[in-house]
């Protein structure tokens, strides 16, 4: 009987060494999800309320325009961060803590650099579109880059969700509630994107000197432009994903502001919508991204099959959320003057459920499985697909016809990026067990060279 016990109480004690670990990496990761949660809804709350104070104040089609100088940014801040901002989190998360400092600030001195030269072909581009409104194109030009010099996608790689928020989040929050209070104060928008411009420059700042100070070792930067460029070059795929993606995600607002200037209100209502939504599912990408790589070299496919089958799901039911609560929340933050009806906002709710699904599918699971040229090609056939449908769609059904040609261009970007996603699981099971239906276990050669 004591040897019996003795060996009862020794499995206890054993299958308790064994639960404990795994039930406080379970608590863990839920931690990580609701920082990521609180720290994406703090945003979204100042965004909210500050949408109706800006059209009550500036007038729909000054906050139009607005929109559009945001849309723009992030096709011109494409070339600001260069690729670091679509595949740097998981290049962080994979990377040796020792080297990650080094790693984004020899990045933000190649951006800085870049920033220095796109700044003023934004404002050329988005000045000759808008010549009545050229204090506004400046100073939102320089508010709206600026983001693309900060630290995010670092944070997120780190895994580190507090630091997310007090460097990066909150003083571009902070810019945005202090905005609200200059247009209030002023009636003037100029001055109201000015104060976020402070703001983010501070957040800018901040990060950059929180990262320097957690360097171990820290060493001596190389600020020279020789070096800045050379940097660029391993940033071919990401800067090809990001850029292209970013292309016809800015063209709608562009081609509108162009063809269509009345319809832009319209427009950017629905692209507001889809963009808080977007934000609200952005913790679910941003756990994901810091998630797969912890399983280590055979828990991270099984992890990437498990997120590739569950996003869809999450997709759906935001993408109904976006189509049938649009018309009623364009009613409530206009005050009735900018209302979407279901006709604009279902096919914004597609438009979401692909995004949501290649957020996942490109930057979290393919940059983990070496696949950052996959990730790339897909982004260039939504392009392809979308540019001319949005042309099209804006000259012959206005708002309507561009929010679905941007659905179509989406759809096309999800539908290669599943298949490469599947194909490259499919190979890495059949290589870990020849002749076999069993889960993967090893990594998957990638993209070939």
């Amino acid at each position: 009987m004591g040897g019996a016990a003795g060996t009862l109480c020794s499995w206890t004690t054993e299958r308790k060494n064994e639960v404990v670990p795994a039930m406080q990496g379970r608590w863990a990761s839920v931690g990580r999800l609701s920082s990521f949660v609180a720290t994406t809804g703090f945003t979204q709350v100042v965004s909210l309320i500050a949408i109706p104070v800006i059209i009550a104040q500036a007038g729909a089609l000054q906050w139009g325009i607005q929109g559009a100088l945001q849309s723009t940014a992030g096709l011109f801040g494409v070339a600001v961060s260069f690729g670091w901002g679509t595949t740097g989190a998981a290049q962080t998360a994979a990377m040796p803590p020792e080297q990650r400092p080094a790693f984004f600030l020899h990045s933000l001195i190649s951006r800085a650099y870049l920033f220095v030269v796109m700044f003023p072909v934004m404002v050329l581009v988005m000045g000759l579109i808008n010549p009545q409104y050229v204090p506004l194109v400046v100073v939102g030009s320089a508010a709206y880059l600026m983001p693309f010099l900060g630290a995010n996608w670092y944070f997120v790689g780190e895994g580190r969700p507090s630091r997310l928020f007090r460097y990066d989040v909150l003083p571009q929050s902070i810019g945005l509630a202090l905005s609200v209070v200059v247009i209030l104060s002023t009636s003037s928008l100029v001055w109201a994107v000015a104060a976020q411009l402070v703001c983010n420059l501070a957040g800018v700042i901040l990060s950059a000197r929180v990262i320097r100070r957690s360097d171990a070792n820290p060493g001596p930067l190389d600020l020279s432009l020789r070096s800045a460029v050379a940097r660029l070059g391993g940033q071919h795929h990401a800067v090809i994903t990001a850029g292209t993606s970013a292309l016809y995600v800015a063209a709608p607002m562009l081609v509108i502001n162009v063809l269509r200037p009345e319809a832009l209100p319209l427009y950017n209502m629905g692209d507001k919508l889809f963009r808080f939504a977007l934000t609200a599912f952005t913790p679910v990408v941003q756990f994901v991204q810091s998630w797969i790589p912890e399983g280590g070299p055979e828990g991270r496919l099984h992890r990437i099959g498990l997120a590739a089958r569950l996003t869809p799901v999450l997709g759906l039911i935001g993408a109904a959320g976006v189509a049938l609560l649009g018309p009623f929340a364009s009613r409530i933050l206009s005050s009735s003057g900018v209302v979407l009806d279901l006709s604009v906002s279902t096919p914004f709710g597609m438009v979401f459920a692909a995004v949501a699904c290649t957020q996942v599918l490109g930057l979290a699971c393919l940059v983990q499985l070496g696949a950052t040229k996959s990730l790339a090609i897909s982004t260039v056939w939504g392009a392809v697909a979308g540019l001319p449908l949005i042309v099209v769609g804006a000259l012959f059904f206005g708002v309507v016809g561009v929010a679905w040609a941007v659905a179509v261009s989406e759809l096309v970007v999800l539908a290669y990026q599943a298949r490469k996603v599947a194909s490259l699981l499919r190979a890495a099971d059949q290589t870990a067990h020849p002749g076999s239906d069993g889960e993967p276990t090893s990594q998957p050669g990638g993209d070939p060279a």
